[in-house]
Parts: C-alpha cells; sequence; structure tokens
C-alpha cells in the first residue's frame, strides 16, 4: 500500500456533522495497522482497525466544500463516522498507485483500472 494516494472529492458539503473524512497524522509511518472482523451488514466493510490502537484525540477532520478534495496516503488511520445528520454527504474516490503494484483481483472484484501514465511493470490489466 505504500505509495497509494486517495483523492476525495466531495459532491456535498462534508463537515464534522455529517461524517467527513478524519485522519490521524503520522499514523502511515507506523507500517500497518492491525485489523478485527466486524459485522458487515452493520458495517461498510468487513474489517476495522483495532479500536484500541487509535488515539482519536489526535484526529484532524477534513471540512470539504462542493468541488473541493482531500488526499491522504493509504496507510494512514482514516475514516468518517456515521452521518446521522439529515444533511447528505457523497464524495467520489480515486486512488492512483505506482506501475510496481499489483492488483489482486480476488479482492477488487469488480473494481476497473486505468493506466494515467507511465509503463505498467507488475502485470495489471487496465481499462485502456
Amino acid at each position: 500500500m505504500e505509495g497509494i494516494c486517495t483523492v476525495w472529492l466531495a459532491l456535498d458539503e462534508a463537515s464534522p456533522e455529517n461524517g467527513c473524512m478524519r485522519v490521524i497524522p503520522g499514523t502511515h509511518q507506523n507500517g500497518f495497522s492491525e485489523y478485527q472482523p466486524v459485522d458487515k451488514d452493520q458495517n461498510i466493510f468487513g474489517s476495522e482497525i483495532k479500536p484500541e490502537t487509535i488515539d482519536e484525540d489526535k484526529a484532524v477532520y477534513f471540512s470539504l466544500q462542493p468541488n473541493e478534495c482531500s488526499l491522504h496516503e493509504a496507510r494512514i488511520i482514516h475514516g468518517a463516522k456515521a452521518n446521522t445528520s439529515d444533511k447528505r454527504r457523497a464524495g467520489y474516490t480515486m486512488r492512483y498507485f505506482p506501475t510496481t503494484s499489483k492488483l489482486v483481483p480476488e479482492r477488487n472484484v469488480g473494481h476497473k483500472v486505468w493506466l494515467a501514465r507511465g509503463r505498467d511493470i507488475a502485470g495489471n490489466t487496465y481499462e485502456n
């Protein structure tokens, strides 16, 4: 995951009140986080970083207006709280990774990949 940059483009206003993205600064330098399984019926993903390894007091929130974006390194501890407000929070996610990174199709079913620039080194299949 080193070198993967996630771009989150806000389609709506994103604020702490409606669950904007937040990160724990510096955690991308610690290697990989420890995960535990969670109920996929109650969560978007089937696992989460072990809560006891996260210092919530250090979280920095990315408040964004529509058409603004945030960028973060994939290994940084990041996420959003549930949107319990009456305001929609929608965005579009794009990930950029080096051509030396191999996408595992079985773990990324339905994900399409485009070669933005350069030459593929890892043997990925691209849409273009």
